[in-house]
Parts: structure tokens; C-alpha cells; sequence
């Protein structure tokens, strides 16, 4: 107990982790459940790159507190005219820290705060108050680490996710050439889901796989399901996205400023992604699943207008399921084939 009446984030997920056991097939058996991400508070905080597109050039580190460990998580800043590396923290009243350069910001949280982190992108100071065109870049501001583990899609009982959000600055700008179709302000998760068997001929090849929390355009944002085509200044991945869309996972709109929760086990979602990047003729060299593992994961603002946007962000939670084992012999497999 910390002497508040609560008991500490850290001992709470420690609890959860000895006492979870999952219906398997009917019967109860244990399961191992396996984080896939650590330091969900970000409290050792990010390594900057620098914001050219695509590179990975670390600029400096952005830490709420310098005695920290060194970071697990680093910060993108693709397209942006400004940079978070170097610049001083602002400490706030309540014990939070802000690192700002104008167009973007990280503010962490102390632990026993409302949330996390918020992470702000400012489209309007990015673009000069100016209506982006057709093929533009867009900034990001893009928070993103390689998984803890990384399972095969086939090993998966299931893949929990849990986080909540909330929407604490919105302002929309509409200079001339501004368009709603085209320019807007999008939070969104994503999670690589990538060939790792070195015998195949698709080793290496992947699917964006979507979870989709805020659009400026619309209340639920829409699903989407397309190649990836990036701008004229960043070309494309040009690998599958499969968002589903904002119904899959909650009826909330962070438009209304409170508290979103998305809370669910996103393996079905997954699975069908594979489907159907089969299906439109993507990850074409092989259509095994056992080769296909969750690799990377992002959490992001990207923003194509000139629009100011905050979002606040706690709770943050992905797990891996793995599959109960039985004994059969002198040797241990699968409670399922795989």
C-alpha cells in the first residue's frame, strides 16, 4: 500500500500476471501471458530522431527525469521544421513535465495523475497558417519501439489491448485551399505484423495492422484498407494498411473531450488482416501464418492540415496470450495445432 488506499500501478500488474488463467477449450488451464510492452508509463522516456523521413538519427533525449535508465521508446518527427531534441523541460504545477518546441510537445505525467503522457502537434504553426497541397508531407509526431517479444500470430490465445485517451485540444484553421477531405488530424496505433522466418522467400515482408482513435473528419473514424501511399516528399511503404475502423474497438468519440477506452483482444482483427492482404495480393510469398510474427508497434499524431491537437493518453496495454500446452508422452504441444 502507498498510504493513499491504492495499490501502485507496478504491484497491481505484478498481481495480475500471477493470478491470470484463461478457459481453454473449456477447461480452466493456466496461461502464460506475456507483456509487449514495458515502460507503458514512458517514464524513462525518448530517444529523438531527427526529422528527416524515415531516418533513424538520434538528435538527443527527451526524459522527465535525467536519472532515469536510458530510453526503450523512441520519438519520430518526420516532416517537421522543428525539433524536440535539445530543449528545456518545463516543469509544471503538479509535478508534470513539458518539452516543447512550438509545434510539438510530450508532457509526462507523474504516477497518481489523471494520465500517462499527452503528446500535442501543432498543424498550424507546421504549415505557416497555410492550407498544405495535393502530394505535401505531413508532420508526425510518432512514439515507437520493437515489441518486448515477438510471437507468431499462430502461438496467440490472444492479444489483449487496452488503453484510454482523451482529447484535450482541437483547433481547426481554414485558410484558403482548405479542404476537410484532405486535410485533417489523425491519432492512431499501429502494430507491424511481419514475416520472421529466415527460410522464406517473404522473410522480412509486412502488413500495418490499425487500431484508429481519433479523426478529425469524422466521430468514429472510417475503416481503411489500402496500400500505403505516403507524399511526393515521402515515398510510400507501399505495404498494406488494415485499419478496421474506430466501431471495431469502441462507441466513444474522442470528439466529445472525455475519456476514451478501447479494451479488447485484437487477434481476430489480425488474423483477418492476413486474410485479406492475401486476398488483394499483398505479403505474396507466403500465405503461412506460423511465419508471421507481431514485430514493432507506434502510437502517433499525423497531421495533413493546419490543425492544432493534445491528446492525453493512460493505461497503456498489449499482451500476448501464448496457447496452453499439454502433456502428451514424455514431450509437451500445443493444446491446438497451430
Amino acid at each position: 500500500n502507498n498510504g493513499t488506499g491504492k495499490m501502485p500501478r507496478t504491484l497491481m500488474a505484478i498481481a495480475y500476471l500471477l493470478t491470470n488463467a484463461l478457459m481453454v477449450n473449456g477447461a480452466e488451464k493456466p496461461v502464460a501471458t506475456t507483456p509487449l510492452l514495458t515502460d507503458t508509463r514512458f517514464d524513462y522516456g525518448f530517444t529523438v530522431w531527427s526529422p528527416k523521413p524515415g531516418s533513424h538519427i538520434q538528435q538527443g533525449t527527451i526524459r522527465p527525469d535525467e536519472s532515469a535508465s536510458q530510453p526503450i521508446w523512441g520519438l519520430a518527427q518526420w516532416h517537421s521544421r522543428f525539433t524536440l531534441a535539445g530543449v528545456e523541460p518545463e516543469r509544471m504545477l503538479g509535478g508534470a513535465v513539458r518539452f516543447s518546441d512550438g509545434a510539438k510537445s510530450v508532457t509526462f505525467f507523474p504516477e497518481g495523475s489523471e494520465a500517462d503522457i499527452a503528446l500535442g502537434l501543432h498543424g498550424i504553426l507546421e504549415y505557416e497558417g497555410k492550407s498544405p497541397k495535393r502530394g505535401d508531407p505531413w508532420p508526425h509526431l510518432l512514439a515507437e519501439r520493437k515489441l518486448a517479444t515477438q510471437p507468431a500470430v499462430t502461438e496467440l490465445e490472444a492479444l489483449p489491448f487496452f488503453v484510454q485517451y482523451r482529447l484535450v485540444k482541437e483547433r481547426v484553421s481554414r485558410p484558403d485551399g482548405f479542404t476537410p477531405q484532405r486535410h485533417t488530424a489523425q491519432f492512431l496505433f499501429y502494430i507491424t505484423v511481419q514475416n520472421r522466418n529466415r527460410e522464406s522467400s517473404g522473410f522480412g515482408d509486412y502488413y500495418w495492422f490499425g487500431v484508429p482513435m481519433y479523426d478529425t473528419r469524422q466521430r468514429i473514424p472510417k475503416p481503411h484498407k489500402a496500400m500505403d501511399v505516403g507524399s511526393d516528399a515521402k515515398p510510400a511503404t507501399g505495404k498494406f494498411i488494415f485499419n478496421p475502423g474506430g466501431q471495431q474497438y469502441t462507441a466513444q468519440s474522442a470528439h466529445d473531450g472525455d475519456w476514451v477506452t478501447i479494451d479488447r483482444d485484437l487477434l481476430p482483427l489480425v488474423r483477418e488482416g492476413l486474410e485479406v492482404a492475401w486476398e488483394r495480393g499483398y505479403l505474396k510469398d507466403s500465405h503461412d501464418p506460423s511465419d508471421y510474427r507481431l514485430s514493432g508497434m507506434n502510437i502517433c499524431w499525423e497531421v495533413t492540415g493546419p490543425i492544432d491537437v493534445e491528446m492525453q493518453v493512460r493505461g497503456l496495454r498489449l499482451e500476448a496470450v501464448i496457447k496452453a500446452r499439454k502433456k502428451t508422452g514424455n514431450c509437451f504441444q500445443r493444446s491446438e495445432p497451430c
